[in-house]
């Protein structure tokens, strides 16, 4: 379930994403276009009785948890001791499972609550060490947490992308309000928030075709292409966090302002020196240059052997 388990904290993070993504969960507690709590003795409401048990969880944590594992925790949610634990599990996780419920009693999302009730006892049944540190598959019984399913077909009224029956739907609720489900944009068509297709990414308000694989490096990239990152790429072609896309290289004469930027035997010339800052200009894609013709640096020679003396390739 989604109450605790770190085994299943990556399914959490998705549908707090999801939840997110309408405009309904924030750290304040307000349930955003669609706020009504789950009743007492609603589906809703016992779903979320599984899915949320932060005391439990915490009492666990801070009595079983390796230093690392406790760490990780405390990093991931903010907390420094068990009190403040079972605060901000209940402002995260919480949210996530009342959201969840209240989709539920909405007819939104159905909910198999056998299943669910199966894997809670299986987790409280577990010994305390194995409860916080136990990968996902040691808990069978919880593999197909949240135990959830979307029921709201195109054109029906949502909250947010996991109610959506249809595969690449997405909600279109706002702040405050709820949406629809629709196919999700295609080829430019306005951004529904910042979601496309698949294959397809948010520029200015717009779905447009990516230019390319995301890479941080060459070494991202297929055979005959570069990553071209944002910027003059000869300060930050050794940076993997500046993320560009995977595109061609450029053919003999074509403008470059990368290393790796040519195709075949070709390199990037250095015929336009340096900037202020001692970063190399852009230049233009040349061949290497045989023994005896002038050079500049060993990048113009096939020999990568430039004479300081002569000027001459090696």
């Amino acid at each position: 379930m989604c109450r605790h388990v770190p085994s299943l904290l990556s399914v959490c993070v998705a549908l707090l994403f999801l939840v997110a993504c309408g405009g309904s969960a924030n750290s304040t507690g307000d349930a955003g276009p669609d706020s009504s709590a789950p009743g007492d003795g609603s589906v809703g409401h016992a779903y979320e009785a599984l899915c949320s048990q932060p005391e439990l969880y915490c009492e666990r944590l801070y009595a079983c948890a390796t230093p690392e594992r406790l760490a990780e925790d405390q990093l991931a949610f903010g907390h420094e001791d068990e009190a403040s634990c079972v605060m901000r599990q209940d402002m995260f996780i919480g949210e996530i499972c009342r959201q969840l419920a209240i989709s539920i009693d909405a007819g939104r999302l159905g909910v198999d609550m056998p299943a669910a009730t199966a894997c809670a006892e299986y987790m409280e049944a577990l010994s305390c060490e194995r409860f916080v540190h136990d990968p996902p598959s040691a808990h069978p019984l919880c593999a197909a947490s949240p135990f959830v399913t979307p029921l709201v077909p195109p054109g029906g009224e949502c909250a947010f992308d996991a109610e959506c029956r249809e595969a690449g739907s997405v909600c279109t609720a706002s702040e405050g309000a709820l949406g629809v489900c629709r196919d999700a944009p295609g080829e430019g068509e306005p951004c529904a928030g910042d979601r496309c297709a698949a294959g397809l990414e948010c520029q200015d308000g717009v779905c447009v075709t990516p230019p390319g694989a995301d890479c941080g490096s060459v070494f991202d990239c297929a055979e005959g292409e570069y990553c071209d990152q944002p910027g003059n790429d000869f300060r930050v072609d050794a940076d993997p966090e500046i993320r560009g896309y995977c595109v061609p290289q450029r053919g003999l004469d074509e403008p470059c302002d990368d290393l790796h930027a040519c195709e075949g035997e070709l390199y990037c010339d250095n015929t336009n020196g340096y900037d202020d800052e001692g970063y190399r200009n852009p230049g233009h894609c040349k061949a290497r240059r045989p023994a005896g013709e002038p050079c500049d640096e060993p990048a113009d020679c096939v020999s990568l052997e430039c004479d300081d003396a002569s000027r001459l390739c090696g």
